[in-house]
């Protein structure tokens, strides 16, 4: 796992001959995305599209997140066709496919969109051709890739995977994921937001502010993690991560336990108010099953129980 050549000069060099390239990818689509360290090719970890995207092109790690993200993006950006689909059930592109044996892998590609392919000339001849496509790819993007020069800024990297937009990603599951996501990025600004405030006053009219703030967010959270229950099951994707959506108000830090009757009340509340914050409020205020909410919207509570998020259906 060690790195055979400096990092400055793997960049400079021509990317390798298509042959190394499809031989390198048959290695990666044994098992699918993402790429684990221990079985990342090194032809490809040495392309210099991946270590031009490396947050740190010396550091092993780095250049196999690098890696994932260039392979993931390419097979995204192919949009729907059956070649394109079939890529990205080979390579485990979709949470469905992964963890799964490349055999299974197969049989689901071989039958996309108008596709009936018999499982031995899939094999033997459709999966090659395909995956030696996607060298393709990786071979052109190695030379239209510009290196980095030392007058650009260093990349930033960031919590989680920040994604490109693709048009495979203009869908109502998509956009209810975003809209999940920067609320749960919402409520941990807005927890921390209220730690800084108790740390000068704990007493302060503007802890009670943050801590309705949070309550509010969470009722809209809950919302949205409903929606996505009722149509579309109980893991959210985030980057190569995979989340259970009850766990999601815990990743922000939330610690909170809702009763399950306290959960559907604040999400009454949230639909009955338009998510309108003063109208929310004051509905929560009134309510006989939410009676110590604005106490708990803090960070030492416990985390929602299962039932309270991830099995409410009403």
């Amino acid at each position: 796992m060690g790195i055979s050549v400096s990092a400055a000069h793997r960049g400079d060099v021509a990317p390798p001959p298509i042959e190394n390239l499809t031989a390198a990818l048959r290695v990666v689509v044994r098992k699918g995305l993402p790429v684990t360290p221990d079985r990342a090719p090194e032809l490809l970890l040495e392309l210099r599209g991946v270590l031009a995207r490396a947050i740190d092109g010396g550091d092993y790690l780095s250049r196999v997140k690098s890696l994932n993200t260039l392979l993931q993006t390419l097979l995204l950006a192919l949009g729907e066709a059956e070649e394109a689909q079939a890529l990205k059930i080979l390579f485990a592109v979709r949470p469905a496919d992964r963890g799964t044996t490349l055999t299974v892998r197969r049989e689901r590609a071989r039958m996309v969109g108008a596709w009936d392919y018999d499982a031995t000339h899939f094999r033997r001849h459709i999966e090659p051709r395909l995956i030696r496509d996607l060298a393709w790819f990786l071979h052109e993007d190695s030379q239209n890739y510009t290196p980095r020069t030392k007058y650009a800024p260093d990349p930033i990297e960031i919590s989680g995977d920040s994604p490109s937009l693709h048009p495979s990603d203009v869908n109502e599951q998509e956009e209810l994921l975003s809209r999940i996501w920067a609320l749960v990025y919402e409520l941990r600004a807005e927890l921390i937001h209220k730690a800084r405030l108790e740390a000068d006053a704990p007493a302060s009219a503007e802890v009670h502010e943050a801590a309705d703030t949070i309550l509010w967010i969470v009722a809209r959270l809950l919302t949205r993690i409903h929606e996505y229950l009722e149509s579309y099951g109980d893991r959210i994707l985030h980057g190569e991560a995979e989340y259970r959506v009850e766990g999601l108000i815990r990743l922000a830090g939330w610690r909170y336990e809702f009763t399950p009757e306290q959960a559907v009340e604040i999400r009454l509340a949230i639909a009955a108010s338009g998510e309108n914050r003063v109208a929310f409020l004051a509905t929560v205020r009134k309510s006989r099953v939410v009676p110590m909410l604005f106490n708990a919207a803090g960070t030492t509570a416990r985390a929602p129980r299962r039932g309270s998020t991830g099995h409410l259906r009403a």
